[in-house]
């Protein structure tokens, strides 16, 4: 069995973590048939060295002080280091430390292959380790790598990694041509493969009964990162029209971030106590509750200071449950959603349309079960995790042939 190295910055810190799990879902299916070890930053409380799954893992530590390691998880790193003056105090020795832990690792495991997951910092040792040790690599793009990291000293690393990687895999059009409009060279090693989701977990049930205090509601949901880029705030203003027609809607949103007490403000000022909710970040299998809870699930992404939304994995799982979908026009979200058919889309940063567009599908029944259908026929052909994972052993095989 050949050994594989997996470089990320977002991975379950723990077993049942909110954290996204999509590069530990992915790594897992492909330790079927080679041994992957995942390098991942560490997390205060979190193991350093541990078996997940098939997985061997390794979390490196990069502050003396392991409770006040600020750069991963939570809001995601670039907004992480934006608001916070000790993750960027952090940067150097995160990066010094993954390098130390990525070589001792190639060094002592005999690696024969990299997986890095985003252009930084995973796909610049990536291409660091290829240059030392001549492994191939691979380097798989999730857009936050890509679309907000544009002035000369990231292009400049970006060109490095795509030039050394033998292979670059994108989730979505719109990356792809974000790509190939920098580095018009590397046409030949760009693969478009998104991510996938557990159709074991995420599928339509009942659970009317295990949340009764919801069953009068309309439930509008929202599930993801509390930052900018995600555009809750659009959602917020949305909600008084949204009222005004239907009196029992109620918006629920999942996730965690610093973005979140801004939010918070605006529900206030707007006086929407009583028609939103705050549920902070949720397990996976919870998730699923609440997609199918929902009469509709609202993506609102903004292109901003942070990126724009390269794929939007949560509309697949929604649809997946045979939850409605919106969202916003913004990033690849158009390439998900085909407009009338398996959802609606909205322009983004316009309140006014997509509370319109809400009040259609939460009054419009025939609609909702039309659209209800498609997306969940649409997310069981396209994306589940055995047809993804089958597309990404394939480049293994060619790699390691």
């Amino acid at each position: 069995m050949k050994n594989v190295l997996v470089l990320t910055t977002t991975f379950p810190r723990w077993r049942n973590d909110t954290t996204p799990s999509f590069v530990f879902a992915l790594s897992n299916l492909l330790a079927r048939k080679y041994k992957i070890i995942v390098l991942a930053p560490h997390a205060y409380n979190a193991f350093k060295n541990e078996n997940m799954g098939n997985l061997e893992v390794r979390r490196f530590k990069y502050f003396f002080l392991e409770k006040y390691q600020k750069i991963a998880y939570g809001s995601g790193i670039i907004p992480n280091v934006k608001k916070s003056f000790i993750a960027k105090l952090q940067i150097p020795s995160f990066l010094i430390s993954q390098i130390k832990y990525a070589k001792n690792i190639s060094d002592k495991e005999k690696i024969e292959l990299v997986h890095a997951h985003w252009l930084i910092p995973g796909g610049l040792i990536g291409a660091l380790l290829k240059k030392k040790y001549g492994m191939p690599l691979i380097v798989t793009i999730h857009g936050s790598d890509l679309f907000p990291l544009k002035n000369k000293f990231f292009r400049t690393i970006q060109e490095y990694v795509v030039k050394n990687a033998d292979i670059i895999t994108v989730n979505s059009k719109i990356a792809q041509n974000e790509l190939l409009s920098r580095f018009s060279a590397i046409k030949n090693k760009i693969k478009q493969i998104p991510m996938g989701i557990d159709t074991n977990i995420f599928k339509p049930k009942n659970i009317k009964n295990k949340y009764k205090k919801y069953n009068n509601y309309k439930i509008i949901l929202f599930v993801g990162r509390l930052n900018e880029q995600k555009g809750v705030e659009y959602l917020i203003k949305a909600m008084p029209n949204v009222i005004s027609k239907v009196k029992n809607a109620k918006l629920l949103i999942i996730g965690e971030g610093d973005y979140k007490k801004y939010l918070q403000k605006i529900t206030n000022e707007f006086k929407l106590n009583g028609f939103i909710e705050f549920l902070g970040p949720k397990k996976q299998n919870e998730i699923a509750d609440y997609y199918n809870l929902a009469d509709v699930f609202v993506l609102p992404s903004v292109t901003s200071s942070i990126g724009t939304e390269a794929f939007g994995l949560v509309l697949i799982e929604a649809m997946a449950c045979g939850t409605c979908v919106i969202g916003s026009s913004s990033g690849g979200i158009k390439e998900i959603i085909k407009n009338n058919v398996n959802g609606l889309i909205f322009q983004e940063k316009n309140p006014e349309e997509l509370a319109v567009k809400i009040i259609k599908v939460l009054e419009d029944t025939k609609l909702r079960e039309k659209l209800s259908k498609n997306g969940l026929m649409y997310a069981r052909q396209n994306y589940n995790w055995n047809i993804i994972s089958n597309k990404f052993l394939k480049l293994y095989d060619k790699l390691l042939k």
